[in-house]
């Protein structure tokens, strides 16, 4: 079995809605009370198993909470919480556990969260590291962190609001969770000069979303698909765990397409 093929080039705008149309999205909505009450996403099929970050919107007035389990239970142990817009929307932080202690604080000077609209956030908990920010991207916008030093995995993820405030959550699927897919460009060698690899081919057409690409922390320098921006590319750090899309040649009968 050869497992040894390129990232996919995108030359042409026909050649986009080709790739996107395998990269098709659907929503998962997820209501919760003023209860504290928490409701598992992997029961209404946003899995997280093998992946180490998650993105949603979310409508509510305040005490926006999400659970990442290791087991399907958020009173174990094993379990970080997260409260985005708590203390009537003015601080957020992130616990160890279930109403344990705060390892990190954040004092909002603005209200994250909103009554009357979705405000959207993403958690990763890659390398032992719990970072909280807002908008789609991962590693971008990041507003809470903090280091384990005795790290559990996450297997499950779990939303609840309570004091005072309900909420409307949105969850983004699609046939590959999280949205995110490398493809064949690079600025690599030059900054700003972006070739499609391994043939350092300079890419005549190209597809950036606006404000990209923006080089974050002069880090992201591979170009991805984000399947929540209408297919359009974000420039990325490369050493980041994203989907793939691969492109062999159909003569080669040992040649497989990998996600």
């Amino acid at each position: 079995m050869n497992l040894i093929n390129d990232f996919i080039p995108v030359h042409s705008s026909h050649n986009r809605n080709y790739t996107s149309f395998f990269l098709t999205e659907s929503n998962v909505t997820v209501n919760t009370g003023n209860d504290y009450v928490y409701h598992y996403v992997h029961d209404l099929g946003v899995d997280v198993t093998g992946h180490s970050a998650i993105s949603f919107d979310v409508m509510a007035c305040n005490d926006a909470h999400v659970a990442l389990s290791k087991d399907k239970g958020v009173d174990s142990k094993d379990t970080y919480e997260i409260v985005i817009g708590g203390w009537a929307d003015s601080a957020s932080v992130i616990r160890d556990c279930k109403q344990c202690h705060n390892y990190d604080v954040e004092n909002h000077n603005h209200h994250p969260v909103s009554c009357t609209g979705f405000k959207s956030f993403w958690v990763s908990w890659a390398h032992s590291v719990i970072r909280v920010g807002t908008g789609k991207i991962v590693g971008k916008e990041i507003f809470m962190q903090w280091n384990d030093q005795g790290p559990h995995d996450v297997n499950y993820v779990a939303v609840a609001t309570g004091w005072g405030a309900t909420g409307k959550w949105v969850f983004h699927t699609a046939n590959y969770f999280p949205g995110l897919f490398w493809i064949g460009a690079s600025d690599m060698a030059v900054e700003g000069e972006w070739l499609w690899l391994p043939g350092a081919t300079r890419t005549d057409y190209t597809n950036w979303a606006p404000g990209e690409p923006d080089n974050f922390k002069n880090q992201d320098h591979c170009a991805v698909i984000d399947a929540h921006k209408n297919y359009q590319w974000e420039d990325d750090n490369c050493v980041e765990k994203r989907n793939f899309i691969c492109e062999y040649n159909p003569q080669d009968q040992k040649g497989v397409i990998i996600n």
